[in-house]
């Protein structure tokens, strides 16, 4: 359908914070590296 488009996304980010603590576990330990997905949508009329 030419009047809505989907497109993937995909972010990975290296060192949240600079690799701060990460104070919501137990364990104290640095941030983590992260893997966001998501969905863009539009829809044109």
């Amino acid at each position: 359908m030419p009047w809505w488009v989907i497109q993937p996304d995909f972010q990975y980010v290296w060192r949240p914070g600079g690799g701060v603590q990460d104070y919501g576990s137990s364990h104290l330990r640095r941030v983590r590296d992260e893997a966001i997905f998501g969905l863009h949508s539009s829809i044109n009329f």
